[in-house]
């Protein structure tokens, strides 16, 4: 067996049950939005799955599946893993993992008390009575409804198993209905399912049991734990220490989360943010891995880079990595690692867009799209194995150097056309490339890094500090010319918006720039609330005026609660101010009026204008009659985001 030099215990195999898995990364349960009505799975869905598994991940869970919908449903679209119609997209979706070499699991889940009525016509039933989630009461189940939900587990294995999956993972944590029986917060049992950690471990147990007889050693069974329910009253890590000795032996990998959705900041932490170290629920794992001596761990905590990973399993504190998002931004990290390709991983940002967007009950409207900052393919991943059919080789000239018109000019290159890249800075990169002077932002640097280079490693012809005018696109005579240069910061019509001390946001890094010790910002936007939290860590004291009523509204969902989590960590140093309205600047401060009409002085040094960028419509328009084909691309056609950025370039190169 040849041995990866620089990751030897990364991508040695390790037997699970009956088993063995190629190598130590698996890919985290992360379910589909976008199946059908029913909860098959699409062609689309298979090429998301078969994506990682061609890109070397050794286990590829198909995320959450529903396995008595009599009893309980979660959300509108999951895989039925009570109905057998469900079997033909199932076989194919396991064939696709499976001859890539990858194993396919699929995570069994019951919702008990967080069973949405919308979703199936039934009660709500949970280990106690109670007020329900979504307002329906909670029925305590009797023993028989136990035993029922017991067989429908065994009979959902069976059917995975029937379906091709290799193994299965039973979904106990985060406040699902098995995590509900372990937890004192909701279950206040007083019989065989209640009080004591070995009582409300009991359902646990006969669920395993029960797969066990339906399917035989030789199906793998997967346990996904929180690690502590990091609430007070909750149960404890020592608790799970405990509960996993119970489980040694019986079952054969324990996947070690933390947290519960019935307490809602702990998300944050159970989808560990971009204000986190990578790798900070690790600690969970590591002690359960002490404490078990047959049964195998896998660690997880937005974990996306190899040398870390390397580190867990070397050390002993994980026999393996549970990877989510980072096989999102890159699904090809495990084969790039061990060809020693690193360097070109897309890093994850941890920016959660792409669980937001159908996080239910939390966001009003569920998108069920999957979408990822810094990897365009995310939600289209059939283009990976069957692309466009392309109209033959082109010219093609980009106008712009930032991170759309970077991928453009990637994505055009890899698809055989002639690219040219120009950029009017010295540097390519954009508005990104002063992202590694916030600290809770340098993957976004790492990002633009990766660009970079992919750019240099292709035959693109790269022109640094020349402007794209009429003239030069007549004289290159592209057949198609992509316009991707940027936006302008929007300067609002506020007296003294030209004094000296006032800044634009996106000036803020610029060299010779100097922030006083209060600073004012005029918009509490995305942009606003970042640059503020990163001031105030810095010490000055900061506060953010916002018109709306509430800040931060065009950040994802989950992006958006960490931010403001990690913003009130900071009370004495900044302050967000709502339904204010900048009426004038002044030299010692802005003039402010509340929703009330009281106005009010608020002290800077510094002012800083973070109102918004509007694309450069004059520079569009007069590139507009320049190529037979012109396509206008990111902030140029409308400032958004890196996301929005990144996939119109994708796409631009992809369908010439």
């Amino acid at each position: 067996m040849t041995v990866n030099k620089r990751y030897p215990h990364l991508f040695s195999p390790i037997r699970i049950g009956a088993l063995t898995a190629r190598n130590r990364i698996e890919s985290a349960p992360i379910s589909m939005g976008d199946l059908t009505p029913e909860g098959y799975l699409t062609p689309g869905n298979v090429a998301a799955y078969e994506i990682k598994a061609r890109g070397g991940a050794a286990i590829v869970n198909l995320g959450e599946s529903n396995v008595h919908t009599k009893t309980g449903k979660a959300h509108g679209r999951m895989i039925p893993l009570d109905d057998d119609e469900v079997l033909p997209s199932l076989i194919n979706t396991t064939d696709a993992i499976r001859r890539h070499g990858a194993l396919a699991s699929v995570e069994l889940l019951h919702p008990g008390r967080r069973a949405n009525p919308r979703y199936y016509d039934g009660e709500t039933y949970g280990p106690s009575g109670g007020p329900g989630v979504f307002g329906k009461p909670v029925i305590e189940l009797t023993e028989d409804k136990i035993e029922e939900i017991v067989e429908a587990f065994g009979d959902a294995a069976e059917m995975a198993r029937l379906g091709g999956m290799d193994m299965c993972m039973v979904h106990a944590a985060h406040g699902w209905l098995v995590h509900q029986f372990l937890s004192p917060l909701n279950n206040q049992r007083t019989d065989r399912f209640g009080g004591s950690l070995e009582n409300r471990a009991r359902f646990a147990l006969m669920i395993v049991d029960n797969i066990r007889r339906k399917c035989g050693h030789d199906f793998p069974i997967e346990f996904r734990i929180s690690g502590s329910e990091m609430t007070p009253g909750g149960f404890t890590l020592d608790d799970m220490v405990e509960f996993a000795k119970m489980v040694d032996g019986r079952i054969d990998l324990l996947n070690v989360s933390e947290g519960t959705f019935h307490v809602p900041s702990t998300t944050t932490t159970m989808v560990p943010s971009m204000f986190l170290e990578q790798g900070c629920n690790v600690y969970l794992a590591e002690a359960i891995k002490r404490a078990v001596k047959i049964t195998k761990v896998s660690a997880l905590g937005g974990i996306a880079d190899p040398d870390l990973m390397e580190e867990i399993i070397s050390s002993g504190k994980a026999d393996m990595v549970a990877v989510g998002r980072g096989l999102i931004a890159d699904p090809d990290l495990p084969r790039k690692a061990k060809a020693g390709r690193a360097d070109d991983i897309t890093p994850c940002q941890r920016c959660i867009v792409c669980m937001s967007g159908s996080f239910v009950p939390y966001v009003k409207y569920a998108t069920r799209v999957g979408k990822c900052t810094v990897n365009p393919v995310i939600g289209k991943e059939h283009e990976a194995f069957l692309p466009p059919v392309s109209e033959g080789r082109k010219r093609v000239m980009i106008a712009g150097g930032g991170p759309g018109g970077m991928q453009a000019a990637i994505t055009a290159a890899d698809r055989g056309h002639d690219v040219l890249l120009c950029e009017k800075s010295g540097t390519l990169g954009g508005t990104i490339q002063f992202s590694d002077k916030v600290w809770f932002k340098k993957p976004l640097k790492k990002f633009m890094d990766v660009l970079i280079r992919r750019v240099q490693e292709r035959a693109i012809r790269v022109l640094l500090n020349t402007p794209v005018t009429p003239e030069l696109a007549g004289e290159y005579a592209p057949d198609t010319l992509i316009i991707a240069v940027g936006a302008e910061p929007i300067v609002p019509n506020i007296p003294g918006i030209d004094l000296p001390h006032v800044l634009r946001a996106l000036d803020l890094y610029n060299e010779g720039v100097t922030v006083g010790r209060r600073v004012v910002f005029i918009g509490g936007g995305l942009v606003g609330c970042e640059e503020g939290l990163e001031l105030a860590v810095k010490g000055h004291d900061v506060t953010v005026l916002e018109m709306r009523e509430n800040v931060a509204i065009d950040a994802a969902y989950l992006h958006r609660e960490a931010l403001l989590l990690e913003i009130a960590k900071h009370p004495s140093k900044i302050t967000l101010l709502t339904d204010t309205r900048c009426k004038e600047i002044v030299r010692d401060g802005v003039v402010a009026i509340d929703k009330d009409g009281v106005e009010r002085l608020f002290e800077a040094d510094t002012v800083i204008v973070a109102t918004g960028m509007r694309s450069r419509a004059d520079v569009v328009d007069s590139l507009r009659g320049c190529a037979p084909d012109v396509q206008i691309i990111g902030d140029a056609r409308r400032p958004l985001r890196v996301l929005e950025a990144v996939r119109a370039g994708y796409d631009a190169g992809m369908h010439l």
